[in-house]
């Protein structure tokens, strides 16, 4: 047996490999010690080889903690029966992976579950990713000079468990951050990756001649990627994956940019405090009822509509269900009785669906029929043809799960239970002999009751020694001598007889072959299931989207949204804007909204003062949000809302280390503003705040100016600007325009009412909202003592600087004076009246 275990373990080193003996799963050595301690599992030993356990019905608990700790797991099963005296045949039938799991008791059902793949050819680097629990694939090339950055932001969107990566790509600076990430790396020899190989196996899984339908040619590099995924699930899964029928193609084009930074200073679907996802736009828009329909909530503001044709046809479906909010309600109501449809699909695909999948699927198609009753084709049409032709094909899908699944079916193939009396008369023959037999026990105990005169005669059943007569203590020697002693407990005895044991065997026959049967006949069913896994996952499609429309109608009403206009051009006008996730935080009504206008042809620039606390940072977020939304098809924070089509979103603010990258927090934000300074175009919407304040004030201040010109100059986005530096305000520029918040003193308090104004800061009120804050009384004093002191001393640097400039200005009157000097006829009285005389013109002397 062990060595059995040793060559099931050589070719899965890197796998905990779960051994079944009987009704355990065992673990042996390195294996048993290691997991006996991550799990608090007993540990043993036979033969000295130590070893731990887990019984077979409680491995999909296990199994989901091995995954938490980013484990891959082997389960080796006993794939046939022992020949004599022989061991029985054991073989992996599967390895289950932090990205390859379908199990739904493994996975967070509002939340997509990646598996990634990254290859390079030596010119191009290519990623693909797939969720084998819904079918989703898509590959890319990364552009080449920005594959680093771009692989941040698509590791930031999809968030995947697993990433098989080339060993040499691995080995580069350019993609070792992967290494500090919390992800499974599966790092993989060169030679794994062959174009033609890659090229065939999709072929193979399309069952196409060729690739060119879904926007591939013959040496696309996305191949690589997409192929290297393919083949490692053929690996772990051991099996086809019909449910995989298409691979999207995309670019940086395919969606609203939002680059790694963004999504996490925007708080999008993980907050900055404990990366859970309360305050964050996720919680604040998730009104989905479905888990299908929060997953593509998720997609959806993580990758918003680009063109827009797709954002107006989203905006116009959910002003449908807001002005209809007695058809809104009755949707909501029917969407929390669907269940996980793409999920279940795929189950179904991949032979692992039950009895209890298949009903789940019945019920959740009733209430998508009950959908389509009330909600308008409009709604639910997704471009791909006649609904009428897809409802009606899964309605008799539906009807077949009815008629042949029983309502409480097992969830195993090896108990019964499966099948509805009246789907099929051969089994319903069975059942009746198999009464007929239970009946005819109960006549035969009856009759051994009565011809022993023994009364407390009972026949009863256990799994372990089947059906027996039990007999009181008291009563035990007046048995007849048929009777055989097969138990004795303290208060009784247990008996069999011959014909016990005939009539016993008979029954059993027939109940062995009624379940063979019955799961002969649930095969049946679900492999017509699998016909219309296509069907099925167009209809989970359809869910989804209607699904998230109307969240995001539930969400303008709950919170007071608007429908924003959509324009062809680069300026974004918001009139009354709020922040989404601070006004479900603060109590209603309380949220101070704020205007802002900025044009990329016009005043692209909006600069903004003000003190801490004043609400900064607050007025760049919601600016962001909004047009964020407004992108992803929801109606918008604001009292109206006109947004141009922007391609990307860049957010710089907040002062982060990032230590296990060995990056200061001046240096992730250097790196953040250089990414935004080499990437933004005319098109972006790019938010800064405090840049320059991790390093010096004359550093900070030279840089930020220095930025801030870059973005007025070079490629103009549409930039909102805050700073502490006043000294900014200076700048001059038609595309410029000061803005500060508001701060009003009252009775020696600072008073913030968070409300945006024309015109720069008067001060930076810092040792105020020092005082606010809680400061010795002496710190807040000696604080104001170096303030004026220092503002003395830069009074009389300015005084300086202003004499030069002067001067400067004044150059060519003094040289033009300074030609017509004869020096050799002056004396040195007369050369000092004269310098005296240009003192007083220029203003040098009083």
């Amino acid at each position: 047996m062990f060595r059995q275990y040793d060559r099931q373990k050589e070719s899965y080193k890197d796998s905990v490999l779960l051994f079944r003996m009987g009704d355990f799963y065992e673990m042996f050595k390195s294996d048993a010690i290691e997991i006996s301690r991550l799990l608090n599992l007993t540990l043993t030993q036979r033969q000295g080889v130590p070893m731990c356990g887990i019984p077979y019905y409680a491995v999909d608990n296990y199994i989901a903690r091995l995954l938490e700790h980013g484990k891959k797991i082997a389960i080796c099963e006993q794939v046939e029966m022992p020949k004599g005296k022989g061991l029985a045949k054991r073989e992996v039938v599967e390895v289950v992976t932090p990205g390859t799991i379908i199990n739904v008791s493994h996975l967070d059902n509002r939340t997509n579950n990646y598996l990634a793949a990254l290859v390079g050819n030596g010119k191009n680097t290519s990623l693909a990713y797939v969720d084998l629990s819904t079918g989703e694939f898509r590959a890319t090339v990364l552009a080449e000079n920005s594959e680093k950055e771009l692989l941040r932001r698509e590791i930031a969107r999809t968030n995947p468990r697993e990433v098989i990566i080339q060993e040499v790509l691995l080995e580069s600076d350019k993609y070792s951050f992967l290494g500090d990430l919390d992800v499974v790396l599966d790092c993989q020899p060169d030679w794994v990756f062959d174009l033609r190989q890659s090229r065939e196996r999709l072929l193979k899984q399309f069952q196409t001649a060729n690739l060119k339908a879904f926007g591939i040619d013959d040496e696309e590099p996305s191949i690589l990627a997409a192929g290297a995924i393919l083949n490692y699930l053929d690996d772990k899964h051991k099996g086809v994956l019909p449910h995989i029928r298409s691979i999207e193609i995309f670019d940086e084009s395919s969606a609203l940019g939002l680059d790694e930074s963004t999504i996490r200073n925007l708080e999008i679907v993980k907050n900055l405090h404990d990366g859970g996802s309360s305050f964050t736009l996720l919680e604040t828009l998730d009104h989905t009822k479905t888990s299908l329909g929060a997953r593509k909530l998720r997609r959806r503001i993580l990758q918003p509509f680009p063109e827009l044709a797709s954002i107006v046809l989203h905006h116009e479906r959910v002003e449908k269900l807001y002005r209809s909010q007695t058809t809104l309600a009755k949707l909501r109501d029917l969407l929390s009785g669907i269940l996980d449809i793409e999920r279940l699909s795929a189950r179904i695909a991949m032979d692992k669906a039950h009895a209890k999948d298949l009903i789940a699927v019945r019920d959740s198609l009733t209430g998508a029929f009950g959908i389509r009753d009330i909600v308008e084709d409009s709604l639910l049409d997704d471009g791909r043809g006649d609904l009428e032709a897809l409802f009606s094909l899964l309605f008799t899908l539906a009807e077949m799960f009815d008629k042949s699944l029983m309502e409480e079916p097992s969830i195993l193939l090896t108990e019964g239970r499966l099948i509805k009396e009246g789907w099929d008369s051969k089994l319903d023959e069975m059942r009746r002999k198999n009464d007929s037999g239970e009946k005819i026990l109960k006549d035969y105990a009856a009759e051994e009751k009565a011809a022993s005169g023994i009364n407390s005669i009972k026949l009863k059943y256990n799994r372990i020694i089947g059906y027996f007569f039990e007999v009181r203590k008291g009563q035990a020697d007046r048995v007849p001598e048929r009777f055989r002693r097969r138990q004795s407990l303290a208060q009784c005895e247990r008996f069999t007889t011959e014909k016990l044991g005939e009539l016993e065997a008979e029954i059993n026959s027939i109940k062995e072959r009624i379940i063979e049967y019955e799961q002969e006949l649930f095969l049946s069913i679900r492999e017509e299931a699998k016909k219309h896994v296509s069907e099925l996952l167009r209809l989970a499609g359809i869910i989804s989207d209607i699904d998230v429309v109307q969240a995001f109608s539930h969400a303008a009403t709950e919170y007071g949204y608007v429908r924003p206009r959509m324009i062809e051009d680069s300026r974004i006008e918001i009139e009354r804007g709020r922040h989404p996730i601070v006004e479900c935080h603060i109590p209603h009504g309380s949220f101070v909204p704020n205007s802002i206008s900025i044009d990329s042809d016009g005043v692209s620039f909006a600069l903004i003062t003000g003190p801490n606390m004043a609400g900064k940072s607050t007025i760049l977020r919601q600016v962001a949000l909004i047009t964020l939304m407004a992108h992803a098809g929801s109606f918008v924070p604001a009292d109206s809302a006109l947004i141009g089509l922007v391609d990307r979103i860049y957010c710089r603010v907040g002062a982060t280390d990032n230590l296990a990258r060995g990056e200061s927090t001046f240096l992730v934000e250097m790196n953040e503003t250089a990414n935004i300074l080499r990437s933004a175009s005319k098109q972006s919407l790019v938010i800064m705040d405090e840049i320059g304040r991790g390093t010096g004030t004359a550093d900070g201040l030279a840089i930020a100016k220095a930025v801030c010109e870059y973005l007025l100059t070079q490629t103009t986005p549409k930039t909102l600007f805050a700073t502490h530096y006043r000294e900014l305000t200076k700048i001059e520029h038609p595309h410029l325009i000061n803005l500060s918040m508001a701060v009003h003193e009252k009775d020696g308090l600072l008073i913030f009412p968070k409300t945006l104004v024309p015109g720069p800061a008067e001060a930076s009120y810092g040792i105020h909202v020092g005082s606010m804050a809680g400061l010795p009384e002496s710190v807040v004093r000696r604080a104001q003592e170096l303030l004026l002191s220092q503002e003395a001393r830069s009074s009389t640097e300015t005084t300086r600087k202003a004499v030069q400039i002067s001067l400067f200005d004044n150059r060519e009157m003094i040289l033009e004076k300074l030609r017509d000097l004869e020096l050799d006829n002056l004396t040195p009285m007369e050369s000092l009246q004269i310098l005296a005389r240009w003192q007083k013109e220029l203003n040098l002397v009083s």
